[in-house]
């Protein structure tokens, strides 16, 4: 099949697939037509970089959660937001934490998800559950047979990951704060919001109090997001052990063995 005819049927099916649509769909639907796996990579590469690079295209070819979808650019935002589209809800902070407890911990279950979070989470897991952002995976072997959580392809795809390992490290978020709060001198002047660190001057004109609420809900959230990596990824603790002087040890075992001289006198 000729590169150009190939292109095009992979955007029309990535187009009318609501799910990110994967390599290995594309090549069953495409085994009769003398396809190969390198034909398929090297037409998704082309379709890549096509909408990557010219800015006439609103959307852009993503590569998320296993698959391939189109989404559109950031600097569309603004204009389809104008459109009224309902929101969905957003995830709270006690979601968000189990969230990320289950991601980084997985398979995990329940009792250890409470442990490290302090609190009941049944009602966050039904929450998660219905969200299809966490799946039940088995039962533990063990007494109680407790059910095993794992995130899904749909976690992935909300949080633009093409794999488990895309996921940022504990070094990541620490980097990323030095980044922000380069250069400050007191405990206070690290707490300043990156706002402050960066020119507001494009943002004058449409700068709101709102934003500035959200922009110190997300920074407080930054934080208890790294404490809460801290718990997940404890550093080892390094055991101290003593060693003894020689020449006090010397002088201990000559005393321990030099016995009291007994003169005879009594008094």
């Amino acid at each position: 099949m000729e590169l150009i005819k190939l292109k095009a049927i992979l955007e029309s099916l990535i187009l009318v697939t609501e799910e990110p649509f994967t390599l290995g769909t594309m090549t069953l639907i495409l085994e009769n037509d003398a396809v190969t796996k390198a034909d398929l990579e090297t037409a998704l590469e082309e379709i890549k970089k096509k909408y990557d690079e010219d800015d006439s295209f609103g959307f852009y070819l993503a590569e998320v959660a296993g698959g391939y979808q189109f989404r559109t650019k950031p600097f569309t935002s603004e204009y389809i937001q104008r459109l009224n589209i309902p929101k969905p809800s957003k995830l709270s902070q006690q979601s968000l934490e189990t969230l990320a407890i289950i991601a980084y911990r997985q398979p995990i279950v329940r009792s250890e998800i409470e442990e490290l979070r302090g609190v009941d989470s049944g009602g966050v897991l039904k929450t998660l559950l219905e969200r299809n952002l966490v799946k039940i995976i088995g039962k533990r072997d063990e007494p109680g047979n407790p059910l095993i959580y794992a995130t899904t392809s749909k976690f992935l795809e909300l949080f633009n990951l093409t794999s488990l390992k895309d996921l940022p490290t504990l070094r990541d978020y620490e980097e990323l704060e030095r980044d922000h709060y380069k250069g400050a001198a007191t405990p206070e002047e690290e707490q300043k919001p990156i706002l402050e660190e960066i020119s507001a001057a494009p943002f004058e004109q449409k700068w709101s109090t709102e934003d500035d609420t959200m922009l110190n809900d997300l920074t407080d959230s930054m934080k208890k997001l790294r404490r809460l990596e801290k718990d997940i990824f404890p550093k080892p603790v390094e055991q101290l052990v003593a060693v003894p002087n020689p020449e006090t040890s010397a002088t201990g075992e000559e005393d321990a063995g030099t016995p009291t001289e007994d003169t005879g006198e009594s008094h």
